[in-house]
């Protein structure tokens, strides 16, 4: 999915001065974008020893989500001598309009944006052979900006692809609430847990976090550094919902699912959007980029200014490090097909490292230079209590390392299985065996060796 509840969930996001920011990270956004018309970009970018031929004469064929295309078309105006075709695609067929490439050796696209960062597995697996590495493309000094972010995109010691953004997970919290109510924002996971033990007796109806959705894998699971995607080498995955790092999030989520201070709706859900009307969320854990597009918009919680602020993500027992789990964040991918590889790495290299656009963008960035740069949109933003950027910032380095991209489906799987536990109130501890059953199979199916 990122993603298919994600980008679902961005395309009925406003801005809360009637800006529409739509965001299309997934597979699931068919109300977001339009069908594409394959556009044959050649084949062929490479030769047998691995050099690169250009022609910067070729028009590069672009497939973007909604959101990143008013980045590409500023990119194309500053820049009229470089020949592009920019469209939208349908994030539902993505892959099947690939593999139909593939077969007919034609109309991949030179550059494309994948609001999914996980598939980029799929992208460099042998079966797809999309991606090209970047190393000889990009500028080394660019590559080191950007710090840990592009860890997703390296795979044998290879870079394939540039991050756009960063969804690093901080906790959001209203302020306002809290120092009535006289709360502290929770250090630790623990912390955490004392405090919904104590909003379900003294201030019942309010709530501290959700649990009905794939976001809780990001949240929880992947913040807590379990075992669900551990890639060992190359088509090794090391899976274990029995790791402690698996089970102590079922130990801190199902009692507050139990006594209400944890939710069991989705995020996105429309009783979660009436939660945030009516002010009874104190706190929730979780991405980045929650304060513009869940907390403000009008369609969603609508908080009034000065209320909402961001502190760092709490910490497990025993743990020195504060990890955060990754809810997104986008990539750009250049066609191992191009015949203009040099001209659409030029591009992507613009498109994630360009002041002059990331410093506009809706979501954190991935390159460093450019989040300084954005950091000041969030100063001056008076819907703040306190400028989230620091948080923000804390956290964008402690992207738990465990989780890696595989070319099977876990997102799904944590949908179909440990979601409709949780919502029949079965809760999650009572879905991980199934889970580990799910996602062995799905990785032996794919050519992985379960470890």
């Amino acid at each position: 999915m990122i993603f298919a509840q994600e980008q679902m969930m961005r395309s009925h996001v406003s801005h809360r001065r009637s800006t529409t920011l739509r965001r299309a990270l997934t597979c699931a956004a068919a109300s977001l974008v339009l069908l594409v018309a394959g556009c044959s970009s050649g084949s062929g970018g490479t030769k047998s020893d691995g050099t690169i031929t250009d022609d910067s004469n070729e028009t590069l064929l672009v497939w973007t989500d909604p959101t990143r295309q008013a980045g590409f078309e500023q990119f194309q105006k500053a820049h009229p001598g470089v020949k592009m075709k920019i469209e939208t695609y349908d994030g539902n067929a993505l892959l099947t309009k690939m593999k139909l490439f593939n077969r007919t050796g034609k109309g991949w696209p030179d550059i494309l944006f994948d609001g999914r960062t996980t598939r980029i597995a799929q992208w460099t697996d042998p079966s797809m052979d999309y991606a090209q590495p970047l190393d000889t493309l990009v500028p080394q000094d660019v590559r080191t900006a950007f710090g840990s972010s592009n860890d997703p995109c390296t795979e044998s010691g290879k870079l394939y692809c540039l991050r756009n953004d960063l969804a690093q997970t901080v906790t959001w919290y209203n302020k306002t609430l809290m120092d009535r109510f006289g709360y502290q924002v929770p250090k630790t996971w623990d912390e955490y847990k004392a405090l919904g033990e104590r909003v379900a007796k003294e201030h019942p109806g309010y709530i501290i976090g959700s649990a009905g959705s794939l976001f809780s894998y990001y949240d929880y699971f992947w913040a807590s550094g379990c075992p669900i995607q551990q890639v060992t080498g190359p088509k090794k995955v090391h899976i274990d919902m029995k790791d402690p790092r698996c089970t102590r999030v079922a130990d801190l989520l199902d009692p507050m699912i139990k006594n209400g201070s944890v939710t069991g709706v989705g995020l996105f859900d429309p009783e979660m959007a009436e939660l945030g009307k009516q002010g009874k969320v104190l706190m929730l854990p979780g991405a980045s980029w929650l304060g513009d597009f869940l907390f403000k918009p009008d369609n969603l919680f609508n908080t009034p200014d000065g209320q909402i602020a961001a502190a760092p993500y709490p910490s497990w027992q025993g743990e020195s490090t504060n990890w955060s789990g990754s809810v997104g964040g986008g990539i750009y991918v250049v066609s191992k097909h191009s015949k203009n590889m040099k001209g659409a790495a030029e591009v992507i290299q613009w498109m994630t490292t360009s002041n002059d656009y990331q410093k506009t963008a809706p979501t954190y960035p991935a390159y460093g230079p450019a989040a300084k740069a954005w950091a000041e949109r969030l100063a001056g933003d008076t819907f703040y209590a306190a400028d989230p950027f620091p948080a923000m910032e804390q956290q964008a380095s402690k992207v738990n390392p465990v989780e890696s991209p595989t070319s099977y489906d876990v997102e799904g799987a944590f949908t179909e299985v440990v979601v409709p536990s949780v919502r029949s109130g079965a809760g999650i501890a009572a879905s991980l065996d199934a889970l580990q059953t799910r996602l062995v199979n799905l990785a032996k199916a794919d050519g992985y060796v379960v470890e």
